[in-house]
């Protein structure tokens, strides 16, 4: 869909991501970590958005798509799963910018969201030593006394993953052609040893529709 303006690419697998062990790091916050939105950009509001997990791996498409979509439907978006109408790795019958243009007209869409992993690294972190200090007792006469015992742990080096995601809005309202340029918001989000696949879906789309929501780049209409 690149000479629609969309960048259907193929970044690192949307979420080969998950299959690590730890934590989700700032989600807390349920903001993009950076974002960046069209100048003039002013025709927020939405009637229908399709939700699209870019990249191989169905599962993680299908539970990021299933979440993006539950949370904008909360905030009022009318927003469907984009794997009902753009199939994954494409078909024989959607293969050219105009099969695309003609499924976003047939389905009446005027926003697409596309969500895919365009980084992953490991960093190595070392882990200093520490001073535990633990407490004795002992008795003297009538009386117990305490003293500490020291011990000192070592250092090490531990790797740690951390996944950047991105998300992208489309503007499709309007005559739609190939080579137009439709893109009005991106945002950008990283993950630190998420825990596991649907962790990693809640953490990112909380953050993204959050984000939407906050500064109002997407209304409902």
């Amino acid at each position: 869909m690149k000479n629609v303006g969309f960048r259907f690419s193929k970044p690192l697998s949307i979420l080969t991501i998950i299959l690590t062990v730890g934590i989700i790091q700032g989600c807390g916050s349920a903001k993009m970590g950076s974002t960046w939105t069209k100048e003039g950009y002013t025709d927020r509001d939405y009637s229908k958005i399709a939700v699209i997990g870019i990249g191989k791996d169905l599962s993680a498409r299908n539970t990021f798509e299933k979440d993006a979509v539950t949370l904008l439907r909360e905030q009022g978006i009318n927003a469907i799963e984009g794997i009902t109408l753009f199939p994954p790795g494409g078909t024989e019958e959607i293969r050219t910018a105009e099969d695309y243009i003609k499924i976003i007209k047939e389905n009446d869409l005027d926003g697409v969201i596309t969500m895919a992993l365009v980084d992953s690294k490991e960093t190595d972190r070392y882990k200093p030593s520490e001073t535990l200090y633990v407490p004795s007792y002992y008795r003297v006469g009538k009386y117990i006394v305490r003293s500490y015992q020291t011990y000192t742990t070592p250092g090490y080096y531990s790797s740690e993953k951390s996944y950047l995601i991105e998300a992208i809005l489309y503007d499709v309202k309007g005559d739609l052609y190939e080579g137009k340029e439709t893109m009005v918001w991106t945002g950008q989000s990283t993950l630190l040893e998420p825990s596991s696949l649907k962790n990693a879906s809640e953490s990112f789309t909380k953050r993204m529709v959050n984000q939407l929501m906050t500064d109002q780049i997407v209304t409902p209409k």
